[in-house]
């Protein structure tokens, strides 16, 4: 637009300004001095009228330069500063919010020029993004194609980085999981699933890794996996997979494909059990039946039998029976091995080399300062087994040993025998007597493999477990050593062949932001503001007092991750208050008494709503509203929010000091945040305009030297430090 031209400028009006103190001082002077004169010449005091007078001046004088402050403070200084403060929110908070041209009507040309500016950047802006817009669709478009893939997946996937927090997950996974414990981007994958089994498997594949061998292993950095959910309900499997850096050189991070499993593995084990059960149900009649015949054979004949027609049939008759029930033994016998292999190769098991395997385990123990000490021997050698259930397995018997014989030092080694691969616990001592053995191996592992007992564990590999004496000992100790040995099955495919000339690994997938933020290390308080996940919560209430028995009728919350506001991942749960909802309560926020009737009490919410929050940090709008309702209920409930808080009522008045308007409408209009007519005064829509402004004001507060929780903190609390301050005036 084009600035209409004044009748007096700028220049002028502070020239003329400057020109009326200029005749303001004279005149002041010269009026004190003849009032003076005047005032000797009656009364002949010279210094009294002098003060009298000068007195007089001066006082006129001040009060000349402070309406003259007043006026330049009301038409300069504080359109100034609104226009800064505008021209801030408009470049580093990129909100399509545009100066009035009239917002400064005495500073001249400044207003108008400074609507032309904004007006500008905000097209300049417009048209930028829509350029943007047109570069990226193809991008967006394979976007949504991956997402509806994913979508579509029967299998669940995850994606993470290398200290578990999640990057991506698909609906499957988040039925899968959801149950057991909380899901969300940023989240530690650990909060629903137990963590060994993916210990166990990224230590392998970053052995690999390190060591180079990914390139002649036939699945590269992918290994199968089997776990378990933190609640011990449900089983899974599918594969782990490394995602490598651009280089191709380190791993940034790792991708999880699975199923459920549960019920299959539980068939399988149920289905192994019913047979076992079958087929020693069997051998005890059989060898009855065996041993009758054998009596028989051995009897003499009677009177009646002498004949000898009557000896032929009876041995005759003794022949089949020996030759069926033999018969049926074998038969028995083949059913049953044939039967355990069968499950045994429905167990998911892969090639792994020993030293990996191995050195998972011998890690547990050195990082256990409490247990004993187990160290890694001898040459590594290829086997097939489920890497998991084998550590787990081998852990238990370790400790138990280190329990039942005091030995303090532990070696686990692997070498041939008989066609398979043994692993061996070696240890100082005694051999474990068989029957101890076996006792052990009937009591249940870890909730991580399921539950399953170690002789299922062996059943699983077609192995069994014995201890004996360690053939070939050091002589020279007083002290022989022994070993625990599980033979297990040799590798599938042989591992000697190097795959010289194939292509390299390039895994093919998109690039996920949360990949580039810093680990959760160090101080909170230090940590940027952008680093931060973040839970914008917010509360419909009975009323507006709670010390004075009012309650909350609705809790709800959403994540910010990365800066972006999650509106997948939200929390929202309506409350049932123990008394009625006003009628005047219900007019605000529309829930009705029946519409509460039947829910969760505020204790089981705020159990989930605790769950949901995590390690964020909680941001709300008029935070100590909202906090006071729940920390009231703190006795009551057992539940503390005791994560940071993020008001943004004051963080709104930091940046934007030259208004007193920062109410959720007036701050959401500045940032021009859009406020669904349906969706204000619900705790869920409030919750997503406030995680609209909040992202919004990180832009801000960086730019005025606020980049730290810590900073964000401090300056909140110097607010209200000034703030109580002001109340006493």
């Amino acid at each position: 637009m084009s600035v209409k031209p004044d009748r007096l400028s700028l220049r002028t009006k502070v020239a003329l300004v400057f020109v009326a103190i200029g005749v303001a001082i004279p005149l002041a002077v010269g009026a004190a001095l003849t009032a003076a004169a005047q005032r000797i010449a009656v009364d002949g005091e010279i210094g009294s009228a002098l003060v009298l007078f000068g007195g007089l001046a001066c006082i006129a004088l001040l009060g000349l330069l402070a309406g003259l402050w007043i006026e330049v403070d009301e038409h300069v200084a504080k359109p100034i500063l609104a226009l800064a403060r505008d021209a801030q929110t408009v470049l580093h908070a990129k909100a399509e919010h545009r100066l009035k041209a009239d917002a400064a009507p005495h500073l001249g040309p400044l207003g108008p020029t400074m609507h032309e500016l904004t007006s500008a950047l905000v097209a300049a802006r417009g048209a930028i993004d829509e350029r943007i817009e047109a570069a990226v669709r193809d991008q967006e478009a394979q976007r949504l194609r991956l997402e509806a893939i994913l979508r579509d997946l029967v299998e669940g996937v995850i994606i993470c980085t290398l200290d578990h927090k999640l990057l991506l997950y698909n609906h499957q996974a988040l039925t899968a999981l959801h149950a057991a414990g909380s899901v969300g981007l940023g989240r530690s994958l650990f909060e629903a699933v137990i963590r060994a089994p993916f210990a166990t498997t990224l230590e392998r594949l970053m052995n690999r890794l390190a060591a180079g061998r990914h390139l002649e292993h036939p699945d590269r950095l992918m290994a199968p996996i089997v776990f378990a959910t933190v609640d011990g309900q449900t089983i899974l499997e599918g594969k782990l997979s490394l995602v490598l850096d651009g280089a191709g050189a380190t791993a940034s991070g790792y991708v999880v494909t699975f199923s459920e499993a549960t019920r299959r593995l539980a068939a399988l084990s149920r289905a192994d059990r019913i047979v076992r059960d079958g087929v020693e149900g069997l051998r005890r009649p059989v060898a009855n039946l065996r041993a009758a015949i054998d009596v028989a054979a051995d009897q003499p004949a009677d009177a009646a039998a002498r004949h000898a027609t009557d000896t032929e049939a009876r041995a005759r008759f003794l022949a089949i029976a020996a030759s069926e029930v033999e018969t049926l033994s074998e038969r028995l016998q083949q059913f049953d091995e044939a039967y355990r292999a069968t499950v045994a190769a429905s167990w998911p098991t892969s090639d792994v080399r020993s030293d990996s395997l191995l050195s998972c385990l011998t890690r547990r123990f050195r990082e256990s300062p409490e247990g004993p000490r187990c160290d890694l021997a001898g040459e590594p050698h290829w086997l097939n087994c489920d890497a998991t259930s084998i550590i787990e397995l081998m852990d238990d018997l370790t400790r138990r040993v280190a329990a039942e014989t005091g030995a303090k030092a532990f070696s686990v080694r692997a070498e041939p025998s008989g066609g398979r691969i043994a692993l061996d616990i070696v240890w100082r001592g005694d051999p474990v007597a068989s029957h101890r053995l076996d006792q052990w191996l009937s009591e249940r592992l870890a909730a991580s493999i399921g539950g399953m007992t170690g002789r299922e564990v062996l059943e699983h590999h077609k192995s069994a477990a014995w201890s004996d004496r360690l053939p070939g000992g050091d002589r020279a100790s007083s002290e022989p050593e022994s070993r625990i040995r599980m033979p297990l099955p040799a590798p599938v495919a042989p591992h000697t062949t190097s795959l010289d000339g194939a292509p390299p690994i390039r895994l093919e997938f998109y690039d996920f932001d949360l990949l580039k933020r810093p680990g959760d290390t160090g101080d909170l308080m230090h940590r940027r503001l952008r680093d931060l996940s973040y839970v914008v919560f917010d509360t419909e209430t009975t009323g507006l007092e709670p010390s004075k028995g009012d309650e909350i009728v609705s809790l709800a919350g959403v994540r910010i991750v990365n800066s972006r506001v999650l509106t997948g991942e939200t929390f929202t749960a309506l409350v049932d208050p123990g008394r009625r909802i006003p009628p005047r309560a219900t007019m605000v926020h529309r829930i009705t008494d029946a519409m509460v009737q039947g829910k969760p009490p505020l204790s089981a919410v705020l159990r989930r709503f605790r769950e949901f929050v995590g390690d964020s940090v909680l941001v709300a709008h008029n935070a100590a509203f909202d906090l006071r309702f729940i920390e009231l209920k703190e006795a009551q409930t057992g539940i503390r929010l005791d994560r940071p808080v993020l008001d943004t009522v004051l963080l709104s008045a930091l940046v934007h000091d030259h208004t007193d308007q920062h109410t959720l409408d007036a701050v959401a209009e500045r940032f021009a945040v859009e406020i669904p007519p349906d969706a204000r005064h619900t705790a869920l829509g409030d919750s997503l305009v406030t995680a609209g402004v909040f992202v919004r004001l990180l832009d801000l507060l960086e730019a005025g030297g606020i980049a730290t929780l810590g900073d964000a903190l401090s300056a909140s609390e110097r607010l209200v430090a000034i703030r109580r301050s002001q109340a006493r005036y």
